[in-house]
């Protein structure tokens, strides 16, 4: 069993073994680094709680520097000492002692339910959920993660991409590099199969605006579509919110009667509560909506408490609207667009755009707290009479 002082210099100039190797540091007992023959090396500590041998994994490096990992080491030798186990609770100290191998399902669940619904926002965490089993448990649930390789990776992306969805694919890329790189943190893993694939798509900012008559014959399509999906592209144009916003609506953040519609911070994309003064028609439309017990507007069956099918919506509409390469999210650029054209002025369109940038960025966004609800509400009458003014050709 190797033993030194271990130190910064002595591992950035650690050469790759041939196998994979383990050095234990001389001044803390039980902590050591594990080199893989990839290069991959990983700050580990070896302990016994309560008659059984354990491993925890403290972070990679460079990413957690020596200094940190010894700092981890020995605060979770301090917290052995007092008799708890550093793995933390019992669900993470199972998971931590687990079984030897993983299928792919298993990890994923895994993830999900120590990290993803732990760290992450609650539309974050059933997002990555919802893509990483949609795209990838569906191919592989029951293969070994070991097996799983970068040429598998590339294969889901590539056929995501063919599919003319490049944006899903780079979404789906970053979702399967989390899991896998939280997998080779809690020692699942040598190496992450992921290192070395690139974006399969360029981020590319999109400047598509739908034209008025691209938008009526989206707005008549979505009465073809029918609910769920239907009301959502409608609320979509009336309200200028994101897609994830509208879809976990939830009737406790209504106030039907007053006509507003809050966001909690927790659905947010920059995690700050937002007011959106509704509209009549969005106030009409949302209450002729079918009501269950679940506080989702837009509920679903199942363990899915929203309705998420976007992708067979979307493709449905365009069916019945006939236009061409528009993306949900281009409805938020083309109302803010539009309301600008009416003469909405920019602060106002950045506030119920609830953008933190601009007018709203660095001091000014501190000590600017004005909330201009009645010019947003005073916005949005607008848009809608011009929406619904619009006629066919």
């Amino acid at each position: 069993m190797a033993e030194q002082t271990l130190s910064d210099l002595a591992i950035r100039k650690m050469p790759n073994p041939a196998k994979r190797t383990e050095i234990w540091d001389a001044r803390i007992p039980g902590f050591g680094l594990r080199v893989a023959p990839s290069g991959l090396k990983v700050f580990i500590l070896v302990y016994r709680h309560k008659g059984k041998a354990k491993r925890l994994s403290l972070g990679r490096y460079p990413y957690v520097s020596l200094a940190d990992a010894r700092t981890k080491a020995s605060e979770a030798l301090t917290l052995l000492a007092a008799g708890k186990d550093p793995a933390g609770d019992d669900e993470d100290a199972a998971e931590a002692s687990g079984p030897e191998t993983y299928t792919f399902e298993q990890a994923v669940d895994a993830f999900v339910r120590l990290h993803c619904q732990r760290y992450n926002r609650p539309v974050t965490a059933r997002d990555t959920e919802r893509i990483l089993k949609n795209r990838f448990v569906s191919r592989w649930a029951k293969r070994d993660i070991r097996d799983i390789t970068k040429t598998d990776i590339l294969k889901v992306l590539d056929d995501i991409v063919e599919a003319g969805m490049p944006s899903a694919a780079n979404h789906a890329l970053a979702a399967i590099r989390k899991c896998f790189n939280w997998c080779v943190e809690r020692g699942m893993l040598e190496t992450s199969p992921c290192l070395g694939v690139k974006k399969p798509a360029n981020d590319r900012a999109r400047e598509r605006v739908l034209d008025d008559a691209e938008l009526r014959l989206v707005w008549a399509a979505s009465d073809l579509v029918g609910y769920p999906f239907g009301p959502i592209v409608k609320l979509l144009i009336l309200t200028a919110q994101r897609r994830n916003e509208v879809g976990h609506m939830q009737w406790s953040h209504l106030d039907l009667d007053a006509g507003t519609w809050t966001l909690s911070s927790e659905v947010t994309k920059n995690k700050r509560t937002h007011v959106v003064p509704l509209s009549a028609g969005a106030v009409s439309l949302i209450r002729s909506l079918p009501r269950f017990t679940s506080d989702y507007v837009f509920a679903a069956q199942g363990t899915n408490p929203v309705w998420t099918n976007y992708s067979m919506g979307k493709t449905k509409l365009d069916k019945f609207a006939k236009v061409e390469d528009w993306t949900l999210h281009d409805l938020r650029r083309t109302a803010a667009t539009g309301m600008a054209r009416l003469g909405t002025a920019p602060h106002v369109v950045e506030r119920l755009l609830n953008h933190t940038s601009g007018t709203f960025g660095g001091v000014a966004g501190v000590y600017n707290r004005f909330s201009y609800l009645d010019e947003m509400r005073e916005a949005f009458a607008a848009w809608e009479a011009h929406i619904l003014s619009l006629k066919p050709r």
